[in-house]
């Protein structure tokens, strides 16, 4: 088998194409080093890269709007923040000072609480972010919790850093829609965005009245 063959088949193939750099005369260290750059450079999209996983359980816990820990079937408890929302911010003041909570904090939790607290759940997660927490989708009886959440006007689609955060797309056309029947949170006097009122707020010092 050629060099080509063994590097786009993989990073499985690490061993093989170790090997074939060995009995073509270079040293064990540059060998690694030449054929993990191959696998990363050569190798075809997706190859080496981990999909999103799936997963079921009860939802024990929701700690704000887009915030919950799931017992999973093998028992483990998992926290996961709900992907493409941003829920309105709840008060940290009793960890951090200055943390103030935001209008409709309250009854984003309750709402999401009333949906999926003591139910099955299935999970779609992408990847942890920087607190630890499994970035994921929810879907309870099949449709979409987080979607849900937007739709009822209990969270904003996550434009934060033009976007970046938003993987499901079709989310923002569900709060154009909600601020057009001005549900939830768009039935209040100038709501912000949790991105926002962090930087307003939490770091400025400038937040808006409560509800």
């Amino acid at each position: 088998m050629t060099l080509a063959e063994l590097v786009t088949q993989g990073s499985s193939n690490f061993r093989e194409a170790s090997a074939w750099f060995s009995r073509n005369g270079f040293r064990k260290g540059t060998c690694a080093w030449m054929v993990v750059g191959l696998l990363m450079t050569l190798a075809p999209a997706g190859a080496t890269a981990a999909g999103p996983t799936e997963t079921k359980g009860k939802v024990v816990y929701v700690d704000d709007g887009d915030t919950v820990v799931l017992l999973s079937s093998e028992r483990v408890q998992i926290k996961m923040r709900l992907s493409s929302i941003d829920a309105p911010e709840s008060s940290h003041t009793t960890k951090e000072e200055g943390r103030v909570g935001q209008p409709f904090a309250d009854k984003s939790k309750q709402y999401l609480s009333s949906m999926v607290k003591g139910r099955d759940v299935a999970a779609k997660c992408f990847e942890p972010d920087r607190y630890e927490r499994q970035v994921c989708e929810l879907f309870l009886n099949g449709e979409s919790v987080n979607r849900a959440m937007v739709r009822a006007g209990f969270a904003w689609a996550n434009k934060a850093n033009h976007g970046r955060y938003l993987r499901d797309r079709s989310v923002a056309e569900l709060q154009e829609d909600a601020e057009r029947r001005k549900v939830g949170l768009w039935a209040g006097r100038n709501p912000v965005a949790p991105w926002l009122w962090r930087k307003q707020c939490w770091q400025g010092g400038v937040c808006a009245s409560a509800e």
